[in-house]
């Protein structure tokens, strides 16, 4: 049990709906449209993620942000490194897949 109910009855939904689905043969979750949608630049960027940093962390990443002569986007690095993540993780990534329809039909 986790302190957050929501946590809790997405895993509830998720339980049930595995039992529901032993019988079948397969599994028809498309985890793939998941992943195509993961990290694309097409895709709207609604949502923030918050990562506790130390101000060292922050004044570098502002100041990577910030400087002309560095090619690199520091918030698509961390995109990057989530979307590595979820394809090192498929279980994890179809989880919070799974988790997000649920939400999204209510």
């Amino acid at each position: 049990m986790s302190d957050n109910p929501m946590t809790d009855a997405f895993d509830a939904a998720e339980d049930e709906q595995n039992e529901t689905n032993k019988g079948d043969a397969g599994d028809n979750f498309d985890v793939d449209r998941y992943l195509d949608a993961l990290n694309s630049d097409s895709a709207p960027k609604d949502k923030t993620v918050g990562v506790a940093v130390t101000t060292e962390t922050h004044a570098f990443y502002h100041e990577l942000q910030n400087a002309d002569e560095v090619e690199v986007n520091p918030a698509q690095s961390v995109r990057d490194h989530l979307e590595k993540l979820a394809h090192r993780h498929p279980k994890v990534f179809e989880r919070a897949m799974r988790k997000l329809e649920i939400e999204r039909e209510f």
